[in-house]
C-alpha cells in the first residue's frame, strides 16, 4: 500500500478521526446485512483521505471482505492523488490522453472526475499550463464540483491570476457556492477577477444577508473600483438590498454617500427601514434630513407623512423640499384628520400646510377650527380661509372679527377681504377707523384687495388725510399697484399729502415686508 502511506504523508494536517467510529465501520463492513455493509462503506468513505491511516492499520489484520471493502475504500479515496502522480510526475501528454478518455468513456463518473481534477490543479507542483489544459477537460466535460478547487486557487496570494474566474462561471457552479464566493470577493485584489465574481455570485441569487455581509465588507475596505461596481450593481437594481442595510452604510460610510449611494436609497422600495428613515428627519445633519424629506416623497411613504409634517417648524430651512415632497404624496385625507384632532403634528401646522399646498378639500375641516380653544389655531384657520377661498366660511370670518384675540381678528379681517373683493370694501374702510390697533392694521393690509376706486375717494377725503393711519393706507396701495397708483393718489390729494411724506410711508413698509 504504497500509495496508502503517499497520500498519508500529505495529509499530515488533516482533520482527525475517531478512532472509535472507524473501528466499528470497519467491523459492519463484515455484517451479515448487505445494507449494513454498503452503509458503512459508504461511511468510511465519506470521511475522505483523513482516515487513510486507520484504514492502513485495519487492513493488516483484515480478512476476507472486510479487507476487500477496505482496500476498495483506500483506491477511491488514493485516486486523484495517482492521477495527480502520473499527471505531473509522468509522461504527461499519455497521462492526459488516458484522462481524457476516462471522462469521455465516462470510466469517472462525475463526482471521481471533481475530485481526480481538484487534486491536480490544487498541486502545488502543477503548471499553469497544466492547469488551463485540464480545466479545459473540465469544462468540455462539465464536471461542475470543481468549483470549491477553483476557489481556493483565486484565493491563493502566490497563485498567478490565469483566468480562472472565467471557468468558474462557465462551469456553473452550484446555488451553494454562492455563500463561499461571496465570503472570498472582499479579500481579492484583483479588480477583474471580483467583478467577475460578484456578477456570478450575483446570478446564484444568494442568500440576502449573505450578500448583504459581502457588500459591507467591501464598503469598509480600500478597494474603490470594487465598492463603485457593488454600489453601481444596486443602483441598477441587479441587486436588492434591504433599505435598512442601506441606512446602515449612509450612516457608516459617508465617503460613499454621493451618487449612486444615494440613488440607491432613493430607489429602494420602502420596507423594515421606514420607521428608521422618518427619524433621520431629525438627524442635526442636513445631508441625512434632506436624504429623508426625498425617500418620502418619492416613494410615496405615507406612513411617514406626519413626522414629515412636523418637520417643517423644526427645519425650516427645507420647508421647499417638504412642501414637494407632500404635492408628491397627495395624503389629503390624512391631513384632513389631522385638523380634526387625530395624532398627527398638530392642528396648527396642519392648517398652515393645506394652505402652502391649496388643499381645498379641508375647508370644511379648517372652517371648524374657527371655535377652536387655542387662539393659534382660530388664526391660522382664518388664513387658511382666506387663502384657499373657502367662500362659506365668510359668515364665520365675520365673528371672529370681534375673537379675543388681536391676531385673528387681524386674519380674519384680511381673510374676508380676500374672500369677497369689492363687497368688503366697506367693512375694511370701516375698521381703518377703529380704535382696534390690529384691526386697523388688517384694514391697511386689505386694502389693496378691496374696490381700489371706492378706497380712493374715503382715502383722500379732507377728513380721512387728518389721520395718520391715511397717510399709510396710502402707501400700501401704492406698493401694491406701483407708478400707476402714486400717480391717481397725487392727482386726489394735490397739496393736501407731500410726496415725501408718502415715500416715507412707503419705505417703512416695504422695511417691513422685506425683513
Amino acid at each position: 500500500m504504497v500509495h496508502v502511506l503517499m497520500t498519508v504523508v500529505l495529509l499530515q494536517q488533516a482533520p482527525r478521526i475517531d478512532e472509535k467510529k472507524v473501528q466499528e465501520l470497519v467491523e459492519k463492513c463484515g455484517s451479515e446485512e448487505i445494507a449494513d455493509r454498503e452503509a458503512a462503506t459508504a461511511e468510511l468513505f465519506a470521511m475522505g483521505e483523513a482516515v487513510l491511516p486507520h484504514l492502513e492499520k485495519a487492513m493488516g489484520s483484515a480478512r476476507g471482505e472486510i479487507k476487500a471493502r477496505l482496500e476498495k475504500v483506500a483506491a477511491d479515496l488514493t485516486l486523484p492523488a495517482r492521477w495527480a502522480k502520473d499527471l505531473l510526475e509522468g509522461d504527461w501528454n499519455q497521462a492526459y490522453q488516458k484522462l481524457d478518455q476516462a471522462l469521455r468513456t465516462k470510466e469517472l463518473d462525475k463526482a471521481t472526475a471533481a475530485r481526480v481534477i481538484s487534486a491536480v490543479i490544487l498541486s502545488d507542483s502543477a503548471m499553469p499550463d497544466q492547469r488551463q489544459n485540464v480545466l479545459s477537460l473540465a469544462e468540455r466535460y462539465r464536471v461542475r464540483d470543481i468549483w470549491p478547487a477553483l476557489l481556493k486557487l483565486i484565493e491563493r496570494e502566490d497563485s498567478p491570476y490565469d483566468n480562472y474566474s472565467h471557468y468558474l462561471q462557465r462551469l456553473r457552479p452550484p446555488k451553494e457556492a454562492a455563500a463561499t464566493l461571496l465570503k472570498l470577493i472582499p479579500k481579492l485584489e484583483n479588480m477583474n477577477a471580483n467583478y467577475q465574481l460578484l456578477e456570478l455570485a450575483r446570478s446564484l441569487k444568494p442568500e440576502p444577508a449573505a450578500l448583504e455581509a459581502c457588500f459591507t465588507e467591501i464598503l469598509e475596505g480600500d478597494d474603490a473600483n470594487l465598492k463603485a461596481n457593488a454600489l453601481n450593481m444596486i443602483h441598477q437594481g441587479r441587486v436588492a438590498v434591504s433599505l435598512k442595510t442601506l441606512l446602515k452604510w449612509w450612516r457608516d460610510h459617508p465617503t460613499v454617500r454621493a451618487y449612486p449611494l444615494r440613488e440607491a436609497v432613493l430607489k429602494t422600495p420602502p420596507g423594515d427601514g421606514v420607521a428608521e428613515m422618518a427619524e433621520m428627519l431629525k438627524s442635526s445633519q442636513s445631508e441625512d434630513a434632506g436624504l429623508a424629506i426625498e425617500y418620502i416623497g418619492r416613494q410615496k411613504v405615507v406612513t411617514a407623512a406626519a413626522a414629515l409634517a412636523g418637520a417643517l417648524e423644526e427645519r425650516p430651512e427645507m420647508k421647499p423640499a417638504i412642501f414637494q415632497a407632500f404635492r408628491t404624496l397627495r395624503c389629503e385625507e390624512e391631513l384632513r384628520k389631522w385638523i380634526s384632532g387625530s395624532p398627527g403634528p398638530g392642528r396648527r401646522p396642519a392648517i398652515s400646510l393645506a394652505t402652502e399646498l391649496g388643499w381645498t378639500a379641508a375647508g370644511p375641516e379648517i372652517a371648524r377650527c374657527f371655535a377652536d380653544s387655542d387662539a393659534a389655531v382660530r388664526r391660522e384657520a382664518a388664513v387658511a380661509a382666506g387663502a384657499l377661498r373657502i367662500a362659506d366660511a365668510a359668515p364665520k370670518l365675520e365673528s371672529l372679527l370681534k375673537d379675543a384675540d388681536g391676531g385673528v381678528r387681524r386674519a380674519a379681517l384680511v381673510a374676508l377681504a380676500t374672500l369677497q373683493r369689492k363687497d368688503a370694501t366697506r367693512t375694511v374702510l370701516a375698521h381703518l377707523r377703529s380704535d382696534d390697533a390690529d384691526l386697523q392694521a388688517a384694514a391697511v393690509e386689505a386694502l389693496p384687495l378691496v374696490d381700489a376706486e371706492q378706497a380712493l375717494a374715503v382715502l383722500t377725503s379732507d377728513e380721512a388725510l387728518g389721520r395718520p393711519i391715511t397717510r399709510h393706507a396710502l402707501a400700501a396701495l401704492i406698493v401694491k399697484g406701483g407708478t400707476p397708483m402714486l400717480h391717481r393718489v397725487m392727482a386726489r390729494v394735490g397739496s393736501k399729502v407731500t410726496a415725501d411724506d408718502l415715500h416715507a410711508q412707503i419705505r417703512l413698509i416695504q422695511s417691513v415686508s422685506g425683513r
